[in-house]
């Protein structure tokens, strides 16, 4: 290619440039740069070639703009040969396209051509020769938009002009300057701020002043202003702060958009805006540093001062950091001065807490604020009244200043304690170690110990505080945990300061005693300080053992808890392995006569190292299990004395040997076989899940579910004996296995070898069985042991068995944890159906059955309650077969009394509840849902009865128990309205009368709650009724009413009676409290003005805003409401027809017109001529004053929309007529 241009180039300038523009521009370069800057000042070319580039520019330029005239080529080339084939014709839109393409290269070359002419080493061509050129470029910048290689040559031109400082230099900036802001705006690169930045003398052209013309360039600037890329570089910073002063107008619209931008910045914007002011205030004329100092400085510091928001005082003491860091600088200090002085200290004193706290910010920014010009005896007095003011605010009375005055100080001391007089820096210091660390706001006590520890970063402090740090140890038993956490970090900075013993400051007592019990941050951050003197890492490893040994001896707990984070913290895991043979070496040995605590502390230790080296590399199993052979960890149960110690010896087995559990397999099961009492102990909680955890991980969990199925099998056997609960057997997983005839024949010979056992106590057989349903339900909840309970080969007979057991729990009401394992066993097995092939007729077949019995159990115990017998059931045709065993229960757990016994029975009741629910929001069981709905009726019947005992004296329950029973009740709350939810999902509802029973026997028992407890019990079922009040609203109505009737004035007269029948014989007694408080509301002298229930009162107002504006829902309520409103005048009762009617007339229908033409409520318009000549008829009948006076005020409330529909639309005359 270089050689055809050179050849081209001894022809003529017109010729050459026609050669270069037939090739592309990054091809070229190489070759142009080379020709061109071998061009001598002597050559012919020196002149001819800027006026050839000058016609070809313009040539070109004009064919750009005029596609479709194109003038005769100055170059010699031929014209191009026309298309062949079925390409588009000469002139089409491709081809204009093409053309446009081939004119945009060729002016990319053209430009290149031009600005290596301007750069030429040898000065061959003369910048008049070039300009004309150079000007043709830059004049059609804006046309060339559309290709920005064009246009970064063009400007590069241009640009190589301005800094060559070349003849008329001024022409080729107009376009050039707001094409490269434009650029690094778009682009976000920092090599076009640079340009920007190079090119700042040439803004100075511009007329800034001149709204008209300037106005796009002004425009590009403040968008620089506020774009990240110019605040956070250097050159951008400088860029702006130059433009700050090209015009007083420039500067106050950059002012205004910096202001603007404050609230909304982060905090590198932010700082980027002090940088870019402090530059410009430093470099601009003194007449425009008045708008600096006066029109935005002051105002500023104005804002930090009174600013509503402590983010928003942040932000604008970011912006003055750009002043505050450069106070060193002449004139910066005298500034601030100048600008905080007249108002920061009387702003440290106002009433306003917010204004002191935004000003003590202020006022530590700016310490030590001083007058440059003032003598040393005024700076000195101010000094003293900065410190007075400080030291006063650390007694404020707002915990924020407190807190900030604190810390604040401390960090005074850390920068200023050479020219702080010592009698300051004590009395201040004493202060805050005897009186701040003592501080009730954990917020104050906090920053105590943050101001210490950055404080301790200057040496010069040690002296004070080796004396005075012990006065902190007491913030290491802080109830807050980043206290503790922090006083962890300063003791961790202490150990390492050698003039300093952390033990001084905090015991190792104390020490130990967090370590054992406190979080894992917390207790992680001790031992990190604890290692290098427990653990020592450059000692023997003999040493360091017995050093660690030595911690565990010293206190158990903590030993075992540091060895949790060992591995975490840097040991080696070689020195691990190490610690833990050392450990069970020393108790095997037993030389030193361990004593239980210290054996049990020895074991945790190995267990967490033994887990630490496990997870950290795999080779270190082999290492382990050389180390620690089978029979030497099962040598180990023998010195186990608790609990914890037998937990981790098995959880080190089924880590390191679960091949040995054969060895040990008579200890697990008299482990988890013993289990009585074992819900309530969670020490053998936490042993018998590490058995659960050593068997799945061997091959004898199928042990396991064979004990406890003959353990279950035996229960039952004496459930049968006791109260006669016989169940039917059924084989409940054919679904998914078939058992093989000698499985059967096992299990039958388990239950005749069952029957055959010697009797032993029932309590003690069904507190076994209780443990293993609470180890059944935890191990349902861990996946793989789930997976392998429901592949066993006893699932039915220990489904059957869960099955007798759980019948005679609820008919006893004894412990819950049987209900609780049947249940969810049953529905696990339906779930891992349901993932299976199983039919669905067999996967619901499962939970059918169990759903089927559970409720009819359930039924017999209601049925039996309501027939008068105690809380605890028997069925008495059994029981009157064997009087002996009639006394086997009454030592029971949980049936020592009554209350025990009605407690014991809510518990059942909410774990039924809940699984009702969850399988039918599983879309299971569905054809249950009559029976599961009247289930939850009179579960909550129950319920409220036993609130309504407990408040007259029939029952008395401890506050323990009381608490356990709202705990009950919360958590049914929340289950009954998801029941409602689920059951009002269907369109329409078909169970309109259950779904209504069950939302007025909810708002029954949380008005019941309120009355017999307090307001306080009733406040925490709101949490769980809240996100239900929606579907118990339209429950209440829409859902009674029936909303497919079209024409409510045509319902049957039978629809409506057996509607009011259903309603007597359920009144709502929430309704009746509401009726109350309404009366109460009328006539606050009334009888009942001792009635205060603000909890139903928030839950009324939150039904009645919730149905406003909505018609339809009002409707519904209002019908029940009126409905409720004719039985009470059935039943003489007008006090309730009172209050009734005026809730609905007053709140639920305030609107003057919804009370004067019930619009839209038609079931309401139905029911009125219904109720209202009731109203008349028993006011022309009552004989008592005070009644009839009920009733006329009763009356008053529906006649405007009786009298509305009688004389303006003629509905009720009309049916009054056919009446006659």
């Amino acid at each position: 290619m270089e050689k055809r241009l050179r050849s081209s180039l001894k022809t003529s300038a017109e010729e050459f440039l026609s050669s270069a523009v037939k090739s592309t521009l990054k091809s070229s370069k190489p070759s142009l740069k080379t020709i061109v800057n071998s061009v001598k000042p002597s050559s012919d070319l020196s002149s001819s070639l800027p006026l050839a580039l000058l016609h070809s520019i313009l040539h070109h330029t004009q064919s750009f703009q005029n596609p479709s005239h194109h003038p005769p080529s100055p170059s010699n080339s031929p014209p191009p040969k026309r298309q062949r084939g079925n390409g588009p014709p000469p002139g089409s839109d491709s081809d204009s396209d093409q053309q446009q393409h081939q004119i945009l290269a060729s002016l990319q070359v053209l430009s290149h051509v031009l600005h290596l002419c301007v750069l030429s080493p040898k000065k061959a061509f003369s910048a008049s020769d070039l300009l004309p050129a150079a000007q043709a470029l830059h004049d059609s910048l804006i046309l060339f938009e559309s290709d920005p290689v064009l246009c970064l040559e063009i400007a590069g031109v241009c640009e190589s002009w301005w800094k060559e400082g070349l003849i008329e230099r001024e022409t080729l900036i107009i376009q050039l300057l707001p094409f490269l802001l434009s650029r690094s705006l778009t682009l976000k690169k920092k090599v076009d701020v640079h340009r920007i930045y190079m090119l700042r003398e040439a803004f100075a052209l511009f007329d800034f002043d001149d709204e008209e013309s300037i106005g796009d360039l002004r425009m590009l600037l403040m968008r620089c202003v506020v774009s990240p890329l110019y605040l956070k570089t250097e050159d951008g910073q400088r860029f702006l702060s130059f433009a700050f002063g090209l015009s007083r107008q420039l500067m106050k619209s950059g002012l205004a958009v910096v202001k603007a931008q404050i609230p909304f910045g982060r905090k590198s914007v932010l700082e980027g805006f002090g940088g870019i002011l402090f530059r410009a205030w430093r470099e601009v004329e003194d007449d425009l540093r008045g708008e600096i100092e006066e029109g935005f400085m002051q105002g500023i510091v104005d804002c930090a001062i009174h600013a509503g928001s402590s983010a928003f005082a942040a932000s604008l003491r970011k912006v003055l950091g750009g002043f505050i860091s450069q106070r060193t600088t002449q004139g910066v200090e005298k500034l601030l001065f100048g600008l905080a002085e007249p108002m920061i200290f009387r702003s440290l004193q106002v009433a306003n807490s917010n204004v002191r706290l935004n000003a003590l910010h202020l006022l530590l920014d700016l310490f030590p604020m001083e007058d440059p010009d003032a003598t040393k005896e005024e700076k000195d007095k101010l000094l003293d009244k900065q410190f007075y003011l400080l030291e006063k605010l650390m007694s404020d009375e707002c915990p924020d200043v407190r807190s900030v005055a604190v810390e604040g100080l401390c960090r005074v001391f850390y920068l200023f304690w050479e020219v702080i007089p010592s009698p300051t820096i004590t009395k201040i210091i004493t202060k805050i170690f005897n009186d701040m660390s003592h501080e009730s706001c954990s917020e104050v006590r906090l920053s105590t110990v943050n101001g210490i520890t950055y404080l301790l970063a200057n040496p010069q402090s040690h002296g004070i505080l080796k004396v005075l740090l012990p006065r902190l140890g007491h913030l290491m038993l802080d109830s807050v945990t980043s206290i503790r956490v922090a006083m962890v970090d300063l003791l961790l900075l202490l150990r390492d300061v050698r003039t300093f013993q952390f033990n001084t400051v905090v015991s190792l007592d104390v020490l130990l005693s967090v370590l054992a019990s406190d979080q894992t941050h917390v207790a992680k951050g001790i031992v990190r300080l604890l290692m290098p003197s427990y653990f020592p890492s450059r000692k023997r490893a003999e040493e360091a053992c017995t050093r660690c040994r030595t911690l565990i001896n010293r206190n158990p707990l903590a030993g075992a808890r540091f060895c949790e984070f060992l591995v975490s913290l840097g040991a080696t895991l070689q020195s691990a392995r190490q610690l833990v043979g050392f450990f069970l070496d020393s108790i095997l040995s037993d030389d030193d006569k361990l004593e239980d605590n210290q054996i049990e502390g020895l074991l945790l230790a190995a267990y967490h190292l033994c887990k630490d080296l496990v997870a950290a590399d795999y080779g270190c199993m082999a290492a382990l299990k050389e180390l620690l052979p089978g029979e030497k960890l099962k040598s180990l149960l023998a010195f186990a004395p608790t609990a914890q110690a037998q937990s981790a010896v098995f959880d080190i087995l089924a880590m390191v040997s679960p091949e040995t559990v054969s060895e040990v397999l008579e200890d697990c099961m008299n482990l988890v076989v013993n289990c009585g009492g074992l819900p309530g102990d969670e020490g053998r909680q936490v042993e018998i899940r590490s058995v659960h955890k050593l068997l799945l991980s061997s091959n004898a969990f199928s042990d396991l579910i064979g004990t406890f199925t003959s353990t279950l099998q035996k229960t039952a056997y004496r459930c049968q004996i006791n109260f006669g609960d016989e169940v039917e057997r059924k084989n409940v997983y054919s679904a998914t296995r078939k058992k093989s005839k000698s499985s059967r024949n096992s299990s039958s010979a388990k239950w005749k070898h069952v029957s055959e056992k010697n009797a032993i106590s029932f309590e003690e057989d069904y507190s076994v069985a209780v443990g293993i349903a609470w180890q059944i339900k935890d191990l349902l909840i861990n996946e793989d042991a789930r997976k392998a309970i429901l592949e066993s080969s006893d699932i039915e007979e220990l489904c059957i068995a869960l099955k007798v057991v759980s019948q005679t729990s609820i008919m006893q009401a004894m412990d819950v944890y049987p209900v609780l394992a049947y249940t969810s066993l049953a529905l696990h097995m339906t779930l891992r159906n349901l993932d299976t092939d199983a039919q669905m007729n067999d996967t619901e077949d499962i939970l059918d059955q169990t759903m089927g019995h559970i409720l009819g159990c359930t039924e017999q115990l209601f049925q039996a309650g309501d027939n008068g017998t105690s809380d605890t059931i028997a069925l008495k045709a059994h029981l009157s077969k064997k009087p002996k065993r009639r006394n086997s229960i009454d030592a029971s757990k949980g049936l020592r009394s009554k209350e025990g016994g009605v407690l014991n029975k809510v518990k059942m009741l909410t774990a039924i509840l809940k699984f009702i629910v969850e399988s039918t929001e599983m879309g299971l069981a569905s054809h249950f849902k009559p029976r599961m709905l009247k289930f939850t009726s009179a579960y909550l019947k129950y319920a409220d009865s036993s609130f309504d005992h407990h408040s007259t004296g029939k029952l008395q329950f401890e506050d323990a128990d009381l608490k356990d029973m709202i705990l009950c009740t919360k958590s049914s709350t929340s289950y009954a309205g998801k029941l409602i939810n689920l059951v009002m999902r269907e369109a329409p509802c078909p169970l309109f009368f259950e779904a209504f029973n069950l939302a007025n026997d909810l708002l029954d028992l949380f008005t019941m709650v309120e009355i017999s407890l307090g307001s306080a019990y009733a406040s925490k079922l709101v949490t769980a009724l809240n996100p239900w009040i929606p579907d118990l609203v339209l429950a209440l109505g829409p859902c009674f009413i029936n909303n497919n009737i079209n024409n409510m004035e045509e319902e049957e007269e039978d629809s409506y009676t057996s509607r009011f029948n259903h309603i007597k014989l359920c009144f709502p007694t929430w309704l009746l409290t509401c009726a109350k408080l309404e009366l109460h509301e009328i006539d606050d002298t009334s009888e009942l003005s001792h009635l205060q229930l603000p909890a139903l009162k928030r839950l009324r107002d939150t039904i009645v805003s919730l149905v406003k504006g909505n018609s339809k829902v009002v409707d519904g309520i209002g019908y029940v409401v009126l409905m409720c409103s004719a039985v009470c005048i059935e039943k003489k009762d007008y006090s309730t027809v009172l209050g009734l009617l005026h809730f609905l007339c007053v709140k639920l229908l305030s609107r003057e017109e919804e009370n004067r033409e019930w619009k839209e409520l038609d079931a309401m318009l139905v029911s009125l001529p219904r109720i209202y000549p009731m109203i008349e008829r028993e006011i022309g009948e009552e004989r008592d004053e005070e009644e009839v006076k009920k009733l006329e005020a009763a009356r008053e409330l529906l006649l405007p929309v009786w009298t509305y529909h009688v004389y303006e639309t003629g509905r009720f005359r009309m049916m009054e007529e056919e009446e006659e």
